[in-house]
């Protein structure tokens, strides 16, 4: 069978894959940069035990694989009362699992921020939560987004860890075609192709996004 009629045959399953990626991508990118700037307010202003926990936490979640939190979120919650979609599941520890880096690339870039504009809010009276929220996370953000683009694009190929759960995302359909119809060639290579597609996609509009803003 051709490469073309293979597409067009097959296009459907590859749109409903497509979708379920793009979906879940994005949903746990945005719980990710949210998780990640919690955890860097609680190493703010949480004092020195807040800063080891936040610590504790990051380097559990760096150093071990991100299949490891897939499989406990999915195995062990209906063990408790708690028996999640899962796709939520496999949401849920991509978030966990990139929060932590995302809390260390945010931490960098606090870091790059004049010690003096801290001071000025302590000065003018500001609680740690509004120092946070109207001076530190903007420029913090601004700061982090190619990182955070770099690390969008890693949690977006890690979706395809999300078929070890049955989630039917692009890598799962192109399993699946395989074994109905026993071309590995075709399947997989339409899923790299949609796969270069959305990591293209996802980094024009963080280089888009930091152009507007530099300009700005």
């Amino acid at each position: 069978m051709g490469f073309a009629r293979w597409a067009a045959i097959y296009g459907p399953t590859y749109a409903t894959g497509l979708a379920w990626t793009a979906a879940t991508a994005l949903a746990a990118a945005g719980g990710a940069i949210a998780w990640g700037c919690v955890l860097l307010l609680i190493r703010l202003s949480a004092g020195r035990w807040g800063a080891l926990g936040v610590d504790g936490y990051v380097q559990l979640f760096r150093n071990t694989p991100v299949l490891l939190p897939i499989y406990l979120i999915y195995f062990a919650f209906p063990m408790i009362g708690l028996p999640w979609p899962a796709v939520v599941c496999g949401a849920l520890a991509l978030i966990l699992q990139n929060g932590a880096y995302i809390s260390e690339i945010l931490r960098g870039s606090v870091n790059a921020i004049d010690r003096v504009q801290f001071d000025a809010a302590r000065s003018l009276g500001l609680a740690p939560w509004n120092t946070f929220r109207k001076i530190v996370l903007p420029q913090v953000l601004v700061y982090s987004i190619p990182a955070l683009g770099n690390q969008t694009v890693l949690l977006l190929k890690d979706t395809s860890l999300l078929s070890a759960i049955s989630i039917t995302e692009l890598t799962m359909q192109a399993k699946l075609l395989t074994e109905q119809t026993g071309a590995a060639y075709e399947a997989f290579i339409v899923v790299a192709l949609l796969y270069l597609l959305l990591v293209s996609g996802t980094e024009v509009v963080f280089r888009a996004s930091h152009r507007a803003v530099r300009w700005r």
